[in-house]
């Protein structure tokens, strides 16, 4: 109130200042370019307000336009996208019987893990399979697979996925999105797909209880015939590299020759990997079978070292061995979230909007009130400077007139 009372009184007495040297120095060039540049500025002070005040549009100077041309940066283009980007909120939140998600163990019972292949992958020729959490809570891996229609073959490849730290372990998990995968398959399999229907998948069985390793197994079979034959992979995550086990195999099939000579290259027999030893990350347990009648006889628990050099016999009557489950998935629980529950949180997101666009609001009034009050401040401080220009050139006048000589008027 003030401000603008203080605001009146000096444009009056700037208007005041004006009307007298329009009168009385009509002839003083330096005044009246004086008064005219400031009416002139007053102008364009005043366009700029009243531009500012609406929506932008494409008519702008070519100083502006280059400006908003200019070449940006891929940096600056996703700091934009990211600034702008708003996660949606359903303020009419209708009731849907949702279940609530935990965490449970992986691989449980051991070696119970398995890929299997929906109709669905024929359609989609990529899906992504369920991914293994590791005992930290810091990665999950998860196989994609592909579906070659020319040949009616399937590949894999296994990929792994840095989860949030900032999260809960059960977001962490929900929220983990393939987009932040590694660029790199941690395995991949063979991809030739000469061969009509084969499939190559991978499966991983569980982490290590240091959870720096990850045991994983390759069925290699035909759509028409079954699996063929699993082998064993170690993936070690601090030397980031992987690791094929093909002397446990060699090693199963060395026993049995020599001991009933059996030979297995005319019979059908499978491993079927456990996890990782409980007393030694540094070993893998795996069952053998032969398929050889009508039950499947079993040839023994077996152990090999994660980098290949070592495999014994562990157990040949079915007792069984001490095995690591480490890895988590993600699971539904029985019960749904509650009715109240949904309600109450359509009510939060409806007042939580309520209140931001209130903000928007209050703010942009803020916004534009400051916007005049600058304007006027601006008015006014030019108002001032052409008043005091003013004076300083009346007082300049008066000093020249006093200093000028009398003349003397003399009688004859």
């Amino acid at each position: 109130m003030f401000s603008a009372l203080a605001g009146m009184v000096m444009a009056a007495k700037v208007h005041c200042t004006e009307f007298k040297y329009n009168l009385t120095r009509k002839n003083d060039k330096q005044v009246s370019e004086m008064i005219y540049r400031n009416k002139i500025d007053k102008i364009g002070e005043t366009e700029k307000y009243e531009k500012s005040r609406l929506p932008e549009s494409g008519y702008m100077t070519v100083a502006e336009y280059e400006a908003k041309s200019r070449p940006q940066t891929k940096k600056e283009i996703n700091a934009k996208i990211l600034d702008k980007a708003e996660m949606p909120k359903d303020e009419n939140m209708v009731y849907v019987p949702q279940h609530n998600f935990k965490l449970v163990k992986y691989n449980d019972p051991v070696g119970s893990p398995e890929l299997s292949l929906p109709r669905k992958l024929n359609f989609d020729r990529q899906i992504n399979a369920q991914g293994i959490v590791s005992g930290d809570y810091t990665k999950l891996v998860y196989p994609a697979v592909y579906y070659y229609a020319q040949s009616d073959c399937t590949c894999c490849d296994l990929f792994l996925i840095n989860l949030d730290s900032s999260l809960s372990n059960v977001d962490k998990v929900k929220k983990a999105n393939v987009v932040n995968r590694e660029t790199k398959p941690l395995i991949s399999t063979d991809k030739d797909i000469d061969t009509k229907f084969i499939f190559r998948t991978l499966t991983p069985i569980d982490f290590s209880s240091d959870n720096q390793k990850l045991v994983v197994k390759e069925k290699v079979g035909h759509r028409h015939d079954g699996i063929w034959e699993t082998d064993l992979w170690v993936y070690d995550f601090s030397k980031k590299e992987a690791k094929k086990l093909p002397e446990i195999r060699d090693a199963i099939v060395h026993y049995w020759i020599n001991k009933n000579g059996v030979d297995f290259d005319e019979k059908r027999w499978d491993i079927y990997p456990l996890g990782f030893d409980a007393n030694n990350d540094d070993r893998v347990i795996v069952c053998a079978y032969a398929f050889t009648g009508d039950a499947p006889q079993f040839l023994g628990t077996w152990s090999i070292d994660v980098e290949g050099n070592e495999s014994r016999l562990e157990d040949l009557s079915g007792v069984s061995v001490p095995v690591a489950v480490t890895g988590y998935r993600l699971a539904e629980e029985s019960e749904v979230i509650p009715v109240s529950q949904v309600k109450f949180e359509a009510k939060q997101a409806k007042n939580e909007t309520k209140a931001e666009k209130k903000q928007e609001n209050k703010t942009k009034r803020f916004e534009k009130s400051q916007k005049k009050l600058e304007y006027k401040r601006k008015i006014e401080q030019m108002n001032m400077e052409t008043m005091l220009k003013i004076k300083a050139r009346q007082d300049f006048l008066k000093q020249k007139k006093q200093a000028a000589p009398k003349e003397v008027v003399t009688g004859d």
